[in-house]
């Protein structure tokens, strides 16, 4: 996909992520210096608080470019009513699915994603969390102080070698996760999803396996389904019942891919090892029951953070190809659009 060749600083570039929450750590000083290089000018947007659709119309006319974060809205007809230059969409994050319209598909703007980058974070951290709750480390080790340092048989550290992993997608991040895990030569990987073929899958070395079986023969089960309407609540009683004594369940995902009630009532029984960065209400609030509970281990949604200085950075140098007529590398389709995080009326954020 290409565009047309033009001097970037005629280029309006808008940086329509909102001034409050973490944008520092997304414009950063090398990233201000790469614009300038680059020739962008770019305007940030300097609201400290929600935008009524009439207020991000008005912030979005006469714009061309636009780079997309956190905080932003989904370019609909409302939000781009005054709008009639846009040529390109960059969304400094991973899933466009809250941000990508058909609008922006069928006035042909390409949407662009760093969700590359993004899923690599996510998926170190699931691999980081994976080998430490199989290799019962967090049972061993304490927090500035030595354990007893007597073996309990029943707490004994499991290889990988021996161990059946099941994810639930088979998205960027479940992709990543795979690669780093195959080294470690797991006895199997086992993945679910609707629209892998069995032939992909036997030339990936993974074997797809129907909902119930993902949860009955896991020993590390790994929740990264996108957060669809179709997939919200999909985890139940029933399947969280299958689960393994012993196993470890890890989401990464999002919270409601799981029926809350079903899973309270589950972890009770501590029966498995739960690790879960994503939460129904984020912050996790102080009297939640998720903390403190025995076999649990709760993390504040940072699975995808310590890459965000690379976010606009691949942005920028997208935009620079694509205005000096050269390909882009990371635009996504609307029908892959359409299958993530954040789409059909969703409204869970997507780091």
């Amino acid at each position: 996909m290409k565009g047309s060749t033009v001097s970037n600083r005629d280029v309006n570039v808008f940086f329509a992520m909102p001034a409050w929450g973490v944008r520092d750590e997304f414009w950063t000083p090398e990233v201000q210096a790469l614009a300038a290089k680059l020739g962008f000018q770019v305007r940030l947007n300097e609201s400290h608080g929600p935008m009524t659709p009439e207020q991000w119309a008005e912030a979005f006319e006469g714009v061309e470019a636009v780079i997309t974060a956190w905080g932003c809205p989904k370019l609909d007809e409302k939000v781009l009513a005054r709008n009639t230059t846009l040529k390109i969409v960059g969304h400094a994050a991973g899933s466009v699915g809250g941000i990508a319209s058909p609008l922006l598909y069928e006035r042909g703007i390409p949407v662009l994603t760093c969700n590359h980058i993004m899923s690599q974070a996510v998926a170190e951290w699931c691999l980081l969390v994976t080998m430490l709750t199989r290799n019962r480390f967090l049972d061993y080790a304490g927090i500035g102080t030595l354990t007893n340092m007597v073996w309990d048989n029943r707490q004994l550290s499991r290889a990988m070698h021996d161990a059946t992993i099941s994810i639930w997608g088979y998205g960027d991040i479940s992709q990543r996760l795979i690669h780093m895990l195959k080294p470690m030569t797991p006895k199997e990987i086992l993945v679910f999803s609707n629209h892998m073929k069995p032939a992909e899958a036997a030339a990936a070395g993974i074997t797809l396996v129907d909902f119930d079986e993902m949860f009955e023969r896991g020993d590390v089960i790994h929740l990264l389904g996108a957060m669809t309407d179709a997939n919200r609540g999909r985890v139940g009683a029933e399947h969280l019942a299958k689960i393994k004594d012993g196993a470890v369940l890890i989401n990464a995902g999002r919270a409601n891919l799981v029926q809350e009630a079903a899973l309270l009532a589950e972890l009770r029984k501590n029966r498995f090892t739960s690790v879960f960065d994503v939460h129904y209400a984020e912050p996790l609030a102080e009297d939640s029951p998720f903390r403190g509970m025995p076999g649990v281990i709760v993390t504040p949604h940072v699975a995808g953070r310590g890459k965000e200085g690379l976010y606009v950075k691949h942005v920028l140098e997208e935009f620079d190809r694509f205005f000096r007529g050269e390909p882009v590398t990371s635009a996504v389709a609307q029908d892959r659009a359409i299958t993530m995080t954040g789409a059909a009326g969703t409204k869970d954020r997507k780091r």
